[in-house]
């Protein structure tokens, strides 16, 4: 049976800040993008299951774990995304994403950008080692705390954005290019995102 928190590991670099690592040993439930599996046995931890195309799981591994092992060979998406979909269907609603950065900068991107853009209903935090990025959509109230550092990412040039408790307050304000959210702040304990439709995708620094 699986049990939350859910953390979908990636193979990039592995959490070293408390918060991410702290996250991944009270997790219930460990989903192992491929060769992430490496990385998680030499830091004394254990897999539940392992997805993707095993292109990159040690080979000894790969024998001890294998009635933990999903093959997908899909080679249209990458192992994150199959990891996704995995859990998506298997009914898990919420997970943690973590070394889903780190190694190769385009990977970086490609993984951060699909919480904005993979179509799926599990809702996904990803958590790196400086901060976390999430998506919110409609009107949204989010956790934060006065100076924390906030970026917002868009992908429609036509969404407006409305917020409250930013250092730079957004009225109805459109991002027409990838950059231009970027490097705000919060000035209070709690900061509000309304959006005309769709969603962005938010990061918050680590306090």
């Amino acid at each position: 049976m699986i049990k939350e928190p859910v953390v979908i590991l990636a193979n990039g670099d592995y959490p070293t800040h408390p918060i991410p690592v702290q996250k991944l040993s009270k997790a219930g439930w460990i989903i192992c993008c491929d060769g992430a599996v490496n990385s998680m046995i030499e830091n004394n931890m254990e897999p539940h299951v392992i997805i993707g195309d095993l292109d990159s799981i040690d080979p000894i591994l790969k024998s001890k774990y294998e009635n933990r092992i999903i093959p997908m060979q899909d080679q249209d998406e990458n192992d994150l995304r199959k990891a996704i979909s995995w859990a998506e269907n298997e009914g898990i609603k919420d997970a943690f994403i973590m070394g889903a950065t780190g190694k190769r900068d385009d990977h970086s991107l490609a993984n951060i950008f699909t919480l904005l853009e993979f179509p799926t209903s599990l809702k996904c935090t990803l958590i790196t080692d400086h901060g976390f990025f999430t998506t919110t959509e409609g009107t949204t109230e989010l956790q934060s705390f006065n100076g924390q550092q906030i970026s917002l990412f868009s992908t429609d040039p036509d969404i407006e954005i409305t917020s409250t408790n930013l250092k730079y307050y957004f009225n109805r304000k459109k991002l027409n290019t990838i950059y231009s959210g970027s490097l705000n702040e919060s000035t209070s304990a709690t900061f509000t995102l309304s959006l005309s439709y769709g969603k962005i995708l938010v990061y918050q620094v680590f306090e």
